[in-house]
């Protein structure tokens, strides 16, 4: 018996000046408060780092984060088992 692991994405609109401290784990660009809730939305939503990223940010007034200030946001790919 074989078993297949099976991987589906998961997109979340974040905020922009999260990418380089999830994409590359690079903590320099990133207030230790944002850290901070930046993992706990990676916890709460049992989530691994991201494959990737759109290259384009735009404005939005909400993302996936429930961050209350509006600002520049990505939309960030996950791969999670199926």
């Amino acid at each position: 018996m074989t078993t297949q692991n099976t991987l589906k994405s998961e997109i979340y609109i974040l905020p922009a000046y999260w990418a380089s401290y999830l994409i590359n784990g690079d903590e320099s660009g990133i207030e230790s408060e944002d850290m901070f809730y930046c993992d706990e939305f990676l916890a709460k939503h049992n989530l691994p780092s991201p494959v990737s990223c759109s290259e384009e940010s735009w404005f939005a007034y909400h993302n996936d984060s429930n961050n209350r200030l509006a600002g520049d946001v990505l939309e960030y790919t996950f791969l999670i088992k199926a």
